[in-house]
């Protein structure tokens, strides 16, 4: 493929995700107390490790082996690559032990649900309180699902709170993050992309909410029919969304919001965690916004925002939003970014070759009331990690100063 096809591919080929074959996933089925591993080649299930009371959701760590939070007896429990069952951590502050991540300065975090605790627990299993109810000021109530920001930030979803919060595990230091404005009900995971997105599996309300973290504005991001009481939430290693539900399955939601049922098997019951070793690998990629647009019909100012993140191989998206409903527009694009006077605004992108102009149309009505969604998949060529693509979004608008509304730039930044 010639380079200038090569680039143009890797702004909106109109890709879908496919499950990514090879890697092996572990589910949590509380109803047998078990683990149940999902072979990556033949998608056949078995059961792995058994013998706990209620498991939730585990984690693997560096050195191969999954570590499962035990709600039912407040254990950690160690699971060997052969199957194999020991306690790594018990009691102290932990009780009712529902989610577990890895930390970023080494060991685990945990939240307890009922305790109302946040606890970081070291390499040897032993456990130091980093937050509680009371420490916290009331602001974490029933912590479920926990993940940490690319910034190192760790976000809480509280079930019986409806919120998310912020902590500082360094500190103790507990702050508001998000109401979710009404869209948060009984929260259950979370996870957040390198495009600036929280995703919270909102298990009362039976959809994906996702979250803006630089304004901790709600969304819904997936309403599937299918989904019922949605758990465990991670970001797939092909792209996308992977979701555990009680309806006893597993689905992949793409950056469109379209979920796609990868595996079922009704007669497990609930499916709670879902582990796997790629996990601990996600894209570095980053979509990073840059410079500011130009106003258009109503005062509204379009933008232009990345879901999930860029890799060889994987799965995201590009959004803009804010735009004039029903009008045309393009996407420029370009390996540079620069900024040069344009019809009262500023051209964010080179788009001189190999870059350009894609035209596009906008669904919606009325000011402000444009939007839409690419959603593309990377060729699967390492090469390309490193290599950044410079996008800015130019709407035919008659209420912007000289016709044209224009978004800020957006850098995708792939990774590996």
């Amino acid at each position: 493929m010639r380079r200038p096809l090569l680039l143009a591919a890797l702004v909106c080929a109109a890709l879908l995700p496919a499950a990514r074959a090879g890697d092996d996933y572990y589910i949590s089925v509380p109803a047998f107390g078990a683990v149940y591993k999902i072979d990556g080649d033949s998608g056949a299930m078995t059961p792995f490790a058994s013998g706990m009371s209620i498991p939730f959701y585990g984690t693997f760590a560096a050195d191969g082996n999954l570590y499962m939070p035990d709600r039912g007896v407040g254990v950690v429990w160690k699971i060997s690559p052969a199957g194999v069952v020991t306690p790594f951590a018990a009691g102290g502050w932990l009780q009712s032990i529902v989610t577990l991540t890895v930390a970023p300065g080494g060991g685990f975090v945990a939240a307890d649900i009922f305790q109302q605790t946040i606890v970081h627990i070291d390499e040897n299993g032993q456990q130091t309180l980093i937050a509680d109810v009371a420490s916290s000021g009331g602001l974490l109530m029933g912590p479920g699902g926990i993940a940490y920001a690319p910034d190192g930030t760790l976000y809480v979803a509280n079930n019986s709170g409806n919120t998310i919060v912020k902590v500082n595990d360094r500190t103790g230091e507990v702050t508001p993050f998000s109401d979710g404005q009404g869209l948060i009900d009984r929260p259950a995971g979370v996870v957040i992309d390198r495009a600036g997105n929280l995703f919270v599996a909102d298990y009362g309300a039976e959809d994906i909410v996702r979250v803006r973290l630089d304004t901790g504005v709600a969304s819904v991001f997936c309403d599937d029919p299918f989904i019922v009481h949605p758990n465990d939430l991670r970001l797939a290693p092909e792209g996308g969304l992977h979701v555990t539900m009680d309806n006893s399955a597993m689905a992949l939601i793409d950056a469109k919001g379209h979920l796609t049922v990868l595996h079922e098997d009704a007669s497990l019951g609930a499916w709670d965690g879902v582990a796997t070793e790629a996990y601990l690998s996600p894209c570095t990629g980053q979509f990073l916004p840059y410079g500011a647009g130009l106003s258009g019909s109503g005062g509204v100012v379009p933008e232009l925002r990345g879901i999930f993140a860029p890799c060889p191989g994987a799965h995201a998206g590009l959004e803009l939003t804010g735009l004039l409903g029903g009008s045309f527009g393009s996407l420029a694009w370009g390996i540079s970014a620069t900024n040069v006077p344009f019809k009262q605004g500023a051209l964010l992108v080179n788009i001189n070759p190999p870059g350009g102009l894609i035209p596009l149309f906008f669904p919606g009505a009325g000011p402000g009331g444009g939007a839409l969604t690419l959603s593309f998949t990377l060729p699967g060529t390492a090469a390309l990690s490193g290599l950044s693509i410079y996008l800015q979004g130019l709407v035919a608008d008659p209420g912007a100063p000289a016709g044209i509304s224009m978004t800020n730039g957006l850098e995708e930044r792939i990774g590996s």
